[in-house]
């Protein structure tokens, strides 16, 4: 174990997707965050909630309904009854590695570890009390373990993999647990996911009754009027590897605190602000950096009476002594609520999208600030109340579980400069696969509108060089000044390719002026060329003649014709078509050419 050890390479999150309330993905998602529209929904119709007095408001994803279980190897009893949270796990984990760039069948058989933050099924209570008959599958669709382990499956990765339930902590912790096990040589690449879906009302009413929510279902982070916090839903996911393999970096993943608060005479759920300091005072003494170097905190921040001054308390003493100007603070979870478990993975996204846009978000609903929270009166912290600019390099990112599971995770943004326009030497052939035919004609489509960016065009073929599983849709386009041609079409299986060589008459003077201008054709040609000029057959001007009656002549053609079809199979090779067989018109020389071993040179004797 210790010989695998590795504490200096860099861990990068690569690739980031995520279903949050109101927002099916992260563009959605940044935009209800800088419109400053509140996630939450007055009513939904998530469940019934049985005459219960809970909190009508809840940020809930748009739609649960669909899910392509043949894609992920879910059969149709078994999907029936798989946990919602797992379906949609199974979907932000494939968007999240293509968003890193990086083919998903690349990755079967690798060590590639899966940590998932979750709690209770709610699913599952609820299908248990139903009363309807059972399906046998239904314990392996809402068994919480199976949330890490059918990623495994599904994707085919042999790393570790295994479910965090720290309560709000969770996705802070499988954070931490998949940084470590990188270094630690357990796993080369991590999925870090986390879900939460509410389905039953009875969990919500008996949060209520705890005092944990507020009535009137709004997150008033560091407000004066804080009672608790909003419940949500979330589910994302993000891929992790190291930066020298990484194809995309949003942030590195530079260290990560965790510790528990302990025995407390309050009780096991009050939080405490000195275990709290201690932790995210470690993170920065482990690694030598001065807390003063980081511009931003994202906080846990959930509105609760005692919470939010305990937290910025913990805050204050750890990043404001010395610091010439307030601290700015925020918490994610006053605009979408608060999605428990998956908490963590949210406030890393509002990060990494706040540094794309070069704005941070502000918090809603915070109007006059906690009288309890001395820091924000002295000007010590600065609740960032309305959109700002965002040019922070080290971010802090709080997580407290109510059982005292406190995790403090430090990133350092990527430069977020936009590369030079770049004007590609030639037509960009872009490919693109997916499940329909309108999936391929909106990728090839919105490739368009990023043409001149050279890392988006890298990224896009890096990602479409190699055949996408379970993509029957292809498609491609030829990207130049002129019009640009769509092209998609089905592909049911891998069809044999074979190299069809025709005989005389298919020669024509200029036969291989276009085709010269690629390097493995002309290179080919050039090494033919040099081994006729020993027999005194000078290829390079016959090819360059523009007189028809040249190639009339018997040896002529022959010669042209092979040495042509020679460069196209080399050229063709180049880009990795290779043949499953050949047919010739005439003589044998190819069929014995196109076999490995076989020098292309018996063609020319």
């Amino acid at each position: 174990m210790q010989k695998n050890l590795d504490l200096e390479s860099e861990i990068v999150i690569s690739g980031l997707s995520g279903r949050f309330p109101q927002s099916d993905n992260l563009d959605e998602f940044w935009e209800n965050l800088v419109e400053g529209r509140d996630m939450v929904s007055e009513s939904h119709t998530r469940f019934n909630d049985l005459g219960l007095k809970m909190p009508s408001r809840m940020g809930i994803l748009k739609s649960l309904e669909k899910f392509d279980a043949e894609y992920f190897s879910v059969h149709g009893k078994q999907a029936n009854v798989l946990d919602p949270r797992l379906r949609k796990l199974l979907e932000v984990t494939y968007e999240a590695i293509v968003d890193a760039g990086v083919n998903p069948s690349t990755l079967q058989g690798t060590n590639t570890g899966v940590f998932v933050a979750a709690s209770d099924s709610e699913a599952s209570a609820i299908w248990k009390r139903s009363g309807e008959k059972s399906n046998i599958y239904g314990v392996l669709g809402s068994a919480v373990s199976m949330l890490a382990n059918r990623l495994s499956f599904a994707f085919g990765f042999h790393g570790p993999s295994y479910v965090v339930d720290t309560a709000c902590s969770s996705a802070s912790v499988a954070t931490q647990q998949a940084l470590m096990s990188i270094q630690a040589g357990l796993c080369d690449a991590a999925i870090i996911a986390g879900g939460h879906i509410h389905h039953d009302p009875v969990s919500s009413h008996m949060f209520h009754h705890l005092e944990m929510t507020s009535a009137d279902g709004r997150c008033k982070v560091f407000d004066d009027s804080a009672d608790g916090y909003c419940r949500a839903e979330a589910v994302v996911a993000t891929y992790i590897c190291k930066k020298q393999v990484a194809k995309r970096a949003y942030a590195t993943l530079v260290h990560a605190g965790i510790n528990n608060d302990g025995y407390k005479e309050q009780g096991i759920t009050f939080p405490s602000e000195v275990l709290q300091e201690r932790v995210m005072r470690r993170v920065y003494d482990d690694i030598g950096l001065n807390p003063l170097e980081v511009d931003y905190i994202e906080a846990h921040g959930t509105g609760t009476r005692v919470g939010d001054p305990e937290e910025i308390m913990g805050i204050s003493k750890v990043f404001c002594e010395g610091r010439t100007g307030p601290l700015l603070v925020g918490s994610v979870k006053s605009n979408m609520g608060h999605p428990e478990p998956a908490a963590g993975l949210c406030s890393i996204s509002k990060v990494i999208l706040s540094n794309i846009a070069g704005i941070v978000p502000g918090n809603l609903h915070y109007k006059t600030p906690n009288k309890d929270i001395p820091a924000l009166h002295d000007g010590r912290v600065q609740v960032v109340a309305k959109n700002q600019p965002f040019r922070a390099k080290y971010v802090g990112l709080n997580a407290m579980g109510f059982g005292g599971t406190n995790v403090h995770i430090l990133l350092k943004l990527e430069s977020k400069e936009l590369p030079p326009a770049w004007t590609p030497p030639i037509p960009l052939l872009i490919l693109s696969s997916g499940r329909t035919e309108e999936a391929v004609n909106h990728f090839l489509e919105k490739s368009l509108n990023h043409k001149e960016n050279h890392h988006f065009v890298k990224l896009l073929h890096e990602l479409s060089k190699d055949k996408v599983s379970k993509h029957p849709y292809r498609g491609f386009l030829i990207s130049n000044s002129g019009k640009q041609d769509v092209v998609v079409d089905e592909v049911d299986v891998k069809e044999s390719v074979w190299f069809v060589f025709t005989g005389m008459g298919s020669q024509w003077a200029g036969m291989s002026k276009d085709l010269i201008k690629f390097d493995a054709f002309k290179n080919s040609v050039s090494r033919s060329a040099e081994y006729l000029q020993k027999v005194n057959f000078n290829l390079m001007a016959l090819l360059a003649s523009g007189k028809t009656e040249l190639f009339e002549e018997f040896s002529n053609a022959m010669v042209s014709i092979n040495v042509v079809q020679v460069a196209l199979v080399d050229l063709l090779k180049s880009i990795g078509i290779v043949p499953d067989g050949v047919i010739v018109r005439i003589g044998s020389f190819h069929t014995t050419w196109t076999k490995p071993g076989c020098k292309k040179e018996q063609n020319l004797q």
